[in-house]
C-alpha cells in the first residue's frame, strides 16, 4: 500500500473516532473533514526528531550517571544503546526521544533490578527419549510379551455388568417383586427418633402457647387478667436475652428499625416471679441491648480519618470479646459440667457487670455523635477516653478504668506516629488535619532568616487553642521545638538521619504501670504526663543539644552578640569616640552632608573593622535626609541624631535567634546613647571666655549671670553623665552578662530565643524606651537639648562681649559706650517684658510637644534671662522625670528606676540651692 493511500485510510479512521461521522452517514461533512485533515498533514511544520539531539541527550545522561557515582547505570545504558545501534529502524530516534520525554528523575528512580523483568522467560528444555523412558522404563516385566487378542475384552465385561444392573433395577421396580428381595433394602434404612423432634417443637414457645395453671408455684398468676399470657421458663428467657445481646433476632425482644429501641413482647410471663419484677429485668436487659446495638451500628459506619478507624477497630474488638463472654455463658447452660440452677436474676447481675465497660464506651460514642465539633476535632475521642480513665480511677472503678485506659493507649498509638515522625525526621505526614502542626501558608516565601518562626505553625481554633488533645497542650511546644530543630539541622547540613537518644521508651498501658503498679495512688493524668515526658525527652534532648552546639560553635552566636554590643551599645567608648567626634563636628559646622550614608558607612566600617567579632562588610549606615533636612534649625536638638540608623547583618542561623523586631530596640538604644554623648560633648567643650589679651571676660553688668552659667553647666554635665552611667553601668552591662549566663544554660532553640527576647524587652523598659515611659524619655531628651541651648546662648553672649571689648580698645575715648549700653539695656528690657507675657500664658505641666520646639528664643533676649529660663526648665523637667520614675518604681517597676529617681532628686535639690540668683 502506497503512502498516500495509507495516509488516507488512517485519516478516515481518525475522523470517525474523533467526530463520530462516517462516510456512509454524512458524506458531505465527512469529505470536508477529510480534505481539512489531509491538507493539515501535508502542510504541517513539524519535522522529524533530530537524531543528533537525541544522541547528545543520551550521552549527557550517561555522563550524569558517571558524575553522580552511578557507573552501573551508565554501563547498562551504554550496553543497550550499543545493542540498539545494530538494529536498523528509521523510527528509533523518535522512540528514544519519547522515552526521554517520559523519563522522571532517572538518576534517583532507576533500579537495575527492574531490568530482570524485561528478560524473556527461558524456553522449556526439548523432550528427549531419556525423559520419556524415565517415566515408563522399557525394561519393565511383561511389556514386550505378545498380546492375545482372542480373549474376552474388558468392554464385554462392562457390557455384561451393566445388563445385570439393569435387570436388578427392573426387578426392583416391578410390582410383582417378592417381599424377600425388598427386605434386603430395608436393612439400610435408619429408624427415626421422633422424641428429639417433639422436644424441639416444645421448646418453640413462640409457636405453641404454654397455658397458665392455677398453681401456687406460679407467682405470675397472683394478679388478675392473665388468661392471655404465655409462660416461659427462665432458661428460655436467658437464651433469648443472650441472642438479643449478641445482636441476633429473637421472639421475646423486638428491635425498632427507626431508632434502634428494643421492646419485649408483654404476652410472655415467667413462673416463680412477679410480672413487675419480670418486666423490670427485661427492661434492664433491653437497655443494655440498646447500648450495645448502638455501638454495633457505629462500627458499621465508614470512617475516613485514620484516628477514628483505629478507634472503630478497638470498639469492634471489645464487642467481639463481649460476644465471646456471651458464648461462654451459653455453653455453660448447653453443656453443663455439673448440675446448675438457672437464675434470671443471677444472669442479669453477671451480664450487667460484664457490660459496664461497654456501657461507658457507649456513652463516649454517643457524645461523639451528638457533638457538632467532633467533625472538626478528629481527636475528641482521645479526650473523652482520657477523661473517662481519669474519672474512673479517682472513684476506684478498676474494671472500667483498665478497659478505657487500654483502649485509650491503643488509639493514642495512631496519634503518636506522626508526632514521632515529626520529632525524628522533621516531616509532616498526612493531610487529614489531625496533626496540630502544619506548614505555614507563606512557607514558600520564607527566607532562611525567619525559617524557625515562619515555616511551621501550630494549628489553632477560633478561640486560640491548639488543635490537639487537651492533655497534650503542655507538651505541644516541646514537640514543636524538637521537629523544628531537626528541620533547622537539615538546613545547616548537620542531619545524619533520625535523631534519638538510646532506646525509645514504650508508651502503652503496661509501660505506664510497670514501674508504678496498678495499685499506685498517683492519678492517671500524672502517670501519663510522666511517661509522655520521658518519651519526648528521648527525642528532644539529643536534637536540641546538637543544634545548640552548632549555634554556639559553628554559627558563632557569641561572636554575633559581641558585635551587636560593640555596634549598638558602644561597648568600646574610645573606639566609637572617633566616629561621634567627626559626626558632631559636621553638625556643629552646619554641613548639609553631615548624614551622608555612604561617607558614614565607610567611616563606620573602617573603625569597627579592627574588631575581630565585627564583619565590616555587614555594617551599613542609613539616614533620612527628609526628616531633618534643615541642619541650621534642627542642630539645636539632639533629636537630629534620630535620622541616623546603623544596620548590622547577621548570619541566617543567628537571625533566627535575634529576631527582626529586636533591631528597632537596639537602634533606639544606640540613638539614645548617641544623644547623651552629644549633650556631654556640648557641655564639656564650654570653657571660660578669654578676651584678646588672654584674660577672662568678666560679667561686669550681670545680675549673677556667671553663677547661673557655671551652675547650669555643672548640672547639665552631671545630668548627662548620670544618664550615661545609668544606661551603661546599671542596665546594659549587668543585663548583658545575665543574658549570657542564661543562654549558656538554655536547653533548646526556643529557650535561647526566649532568653534573648526577654533580654531585649527588659532593655527597652529599663532604658526608658517603652511606650509607658515615653513622657519620662521625652523629658530627658528635653534636658539634653538644654545643653545645646546653653552652648548657643553662651556663644552669643561671648560674641557680644568680645565685640564690646574690641570696640573699647579701639575707641576708648569715644562716647559711644553709653549709647551702646543704653541700646542693649533697652533691647533687654523690651524682650524681658515680652518673655514675661509669654511665660504667664504657658503651662507648668510637661508635654511631648515641648521636646519638638525651642525652649528659649534667642532673638534679642537678655543673657541673664536666658539662663534663668534654662534653670527653671531644668528644675521642672528634672523634677518631672524623678517623680515619674519613682511612681512607676512604686507600681512594681525595676529597682534601677528608684536609684535613678534618687539621683535626679538629689540633682534637683542641689540645683535649687546652687543656682539661686545672687
Amino acid at each position: 500500500m502506497s503512502h498516500p493511500t495509507q495516509l488516507g485510510a488512517l485519516s478516515d479512521q481518525l475522523i470517525t473516532l474523533i467526530t463520530g461521522i462516517s462516510e456512509q452517514d454524512d458524506p458531505q461533512n465527512f469529505n470536508l473533514c477529510r480534505t481539512f485533515t489531509l491538507r493539515s498533514f501535508r502542510n504541517h511544520k513539524f519535522g522529524r526528531t533530530n537524531q543528533f539531539d537525541v544522541k547528545r541527550s543520551l550521552d549527557g545522561l550517561e555522563e550524569k550517571f558517571c558524575i553522580f557515582n552511578s557507573e552501573d547505570l551508565a554501563d547498562a545504558l551504554r550496553d543497550r544503546l550499543n545493542e540498539l545501534s545494530r538494529t536498523s529502524n528509521e523510527f528509533i530516534p523518535e522512540v528514544l526521544s519519547l522515552i526521554l520525554h517520559l523519563s522522571d528523575q532517572p538518576l534517583i528512580k532507576s533500579n537495575l533490578k527492574d531490568l530482570e523483568f524485561l528478560k524473556p522467560p527461558e524456553p522449556p528444555p526439548p523432550l528427549t527419549w531419556s525423559d520419556i523412558i524415565a517415566g515408563d522404563p522399557l525394561t519393565e516385566d511383561g511389556i514386550w510379551d505378545n498380546v492375545d487378542f482372542a480373549a474376552d475384552s474388558s468392554d464385554e465385561e462392562s457390557i455384561g455388568g451393566s445388563q445385570e444392573l439393569s435387570m436388578a433395577a427392573g426387578e426392583t421396580q416391578s410390582p410383582s417383586a417378592s417381599d424377600e428381595n425388598l427386605g434386603d433394602f430395608r436393612t439400610f434404612l435408619i429408624a427415626t427418633d421422633n422424641h428429639g423432634l417433639d422436644e424441639l417443637r416444645k421448646a418453640q414457645f413462640w409457636v405453641h402457647q404454654v397455658p397458665t395453671k392455677a398453681e401456687p408455684t406460679d407467682v405470675s398468676l397472683v394478679t388478675d387478667g392473665v388468661e392471655g399470657l404465655w409462660l416461659v421458663t427462665e432458661l428460655q428467657v436467658v437464651r433469648e436475652v443472650l441472642f438479643m445481646l449478641s445482636g441476633l433476632p429473637t421472639s421475646l425482644f423486638r428491635i425498632s428499625p427507626s431508632n434502634g429501641n428494643i421492646t419485649w413482647d408483654k404476652k410472655y410471663a415467667s413462673s416463680h416471679s412477679s410480672q413487675a419484677l419480670f418486666h423490670r429485668v427485661l427492661d434492664s436487659f433491653a437497655m443494655i441491648g440498646v447500648k450495645l446495638n448502638g455501638l454495633r451500628t457505629w462500627t458499621k459506619s465508614k470512617q475516613e480519618v485514620l484516628l477514628l478507624q483505629t478507634f472503630r477497630a478497638g470498639v469492634e474488638e471489645r464487642l467481639r470479646q463481649y460476644n465471646g463472654i456471651l458464648s461462654n455463658i451459653q455453653e455453660r447452660f448447653m453443656k453443663p459440667e455439673q448440675s446448675i440452677v438457672v437464675s434470671l436474676v443471677e444472669i442479669h447481675a453477671e451480664i450487667r457487670h460484664r457490660a459496664r465497660p461497654l456501657l461507658e464506651l457507649s456513652m463516649i460514642v454517643s457524645k461523639l455523635r451528638n457533638d457538632s465539633e467532633s467533625s472538626l476535632r478528629k481527636f475528641q475521642h482521645l479526650e473523652l477516653l482520657f477523661d473517662s480513665a481519669c474519672l474512673h480511677q479517682m472513684i476506684g472503678d478498676e474494671q472500667v478504668f483498665q478497659f478505657v485506659a487500654r483502649l485509650f493507649f491503643e488509639c493514642f498509638q495512631t496519634y503518636l506516629k506522626p508526632i514521632g515522625i515529626w520529632m525524628k525526621e522533621g516531616d509532616i505526614q498526612g493531610h487529614d488535619n489531625t496533626f496540630f502542626i502544619a506548614v505555614a501558608e507563606t512557607a514558600a516565601d520564607v527566607n532562611l532568616g525567619s525559617i524557625w518562626h515562619d515555616q511551621y505553625i501550630l494549628r489553632q481554633d477560633g478561640d486560640g487553642r491548639i488543635q490537639a488533645p487537651k492533655f497534650l497542650h503542655a507538651a505541644a511546644s516541646k514537640i514543636f521545638t524538637t521537629g523544628k530543630s531537626v528541620v533547622f539541622l537539615k538546613q545547616l547540613g548537620g542531619y545524619d538521619g533520625p535523631i534519638t537518644s538510646g532506646d525509645e521508651p514504650k508508651l502503652d498501658f503496661q509501660a505506664v504501670y510497670q514501674s508504678n503498679g496498678l495499685d499506685s495512688l498517683a492519678p492517671f493524668s500524672e502517670l501519663f504526663d510522666t511517661a509522655f515526658d520521658n518519651w519526648i525527652k528521648s527525642k528532644h534532648q539529643k536534637s536540641s543539644q546538637i543544634l545548640r552546639e552548632r549555634l554556639f560553635s559553628d554559627c558563632g552566636l557569641w561572636r554575633s552578640l559581641d558585635a551587636l554590643e560593640y555596634v549598638y551599645f558602644l561597648r568600646d567608648g574610645a573606639l566609637f569616640g572617633s566616629i561621634s567626634a567627626t559626626l558632631f563636628e559636621k553638625i556643629d559646622r552646619g554641613k548639609e552632608a553631615w548624614n551622608d550614608q555612604f561617607l558614614l558607612t565607610e567611616m563606620v566600617q573602617s573603625v569597627f573593622g579592627s574588631l575581630k567579632c565585627v564583619d565590616p562588610k555587614k555594617l551599613s549606615v542609613r539616614s533620612q535626609p527628609g526628616k531633618y533636612g534643615d541642619i541650621h534649625s534642627r542642630r539645636r536638638s539632639v533629636k537630629i541624631l534620630g535620622s541616623i540608623s546603623i544596620a548590622y547583618s547577621l548570619p541566617w542561623p543567628i537571625a533566627n535567634v535575634v529576631k527582626r523586631d529586636s533591631f528597632p530596640v537596639y537602634q533606639r538604644i544606640f540613638t539614645f546613647l548617641l544623644q547623651v554623648r552629644r549633650a556631654m560633648q556640648i557641655v564639656e567643650r564650654l570653657r571660660l571666655l578669654k578676651d584678646g589679651s588672654g584674660s577672662s571676660i568678666s560679667h561686669d553688668d550681670d545680675d549673677g549671670e556667671a553663677e547661673l552659667y557655671y551652675a547650669l553647666r555643672h548640672r547639665l554635665l552631671w545630668f548627662s553623665n548620670t544618664i550615661y552611667t545609668y544606661l551603661t553601668t546599671l542596665v546594659l552591662i549587668p543585663h548583658t552578662a545575665k543574658m549570657r549566663q542564661q543562654l549558656s544554660a538554655a536547653e533548646d532553640m526556643d529557650a535561647i530565643i526566649r532568653v534573648h527576647g526577654n533580654y531585649v524587652a527588659r532593655l527597652e523598659d529599663q532604658c526608658l524606651l517603652s511606650p509607658k515611659l515615653a513622657p519620662i524619655y521625652q523629658a530627658i531628651i528635653s534636658l539634653l537639648d538644654l545643653a545645646i541651648l546653653l552652648s548657643d546662648a553662651h556663644a552669643i553672649y561671648a560674641g557680644e562681649k568680645l565685640f564690646d571689648t574690641t570696640n573699647r580698645s579701639i575707641s576708648i575715648h569715644v562716647s559711644q559706650l553709653p549709647v551702646a549700653s543704653q541700646l542693649r539695656h533697652r533691647r533687654r528690657k523690651a524682650k524681658k517684658s515680652h518673655d514675661d507675657t509669654d511665660s504667664s500664658s504657658s503651662s507648668d505641666e510637661f508635654s511631648a510637644e515641648e521636646a519638638d520646639t525651642s525652649y528659649i528664643s534667642f532673638q534679642e533676649t537678655a543673657y541673664g534671662e536666658r539662663l534663668r529660663k534654662m534653670r527653671e526648665q531644668f528644675e521642672r523637667l528634672c523634677g518631672f522625670a524623678s517623680a515619674g520614675l519613682r511612681g512607676v518604681a512604686r507600681a512594681g517597676g525595676e529597682p534601677c528606676w528608684e536609684m535613678l529617681a534618687e539621683e535626679l532628686e538629689w540633682g534637683t535639690r542641689g540645683s535649687s540651692g546652687t543656682m539661686a540668683p545672687a
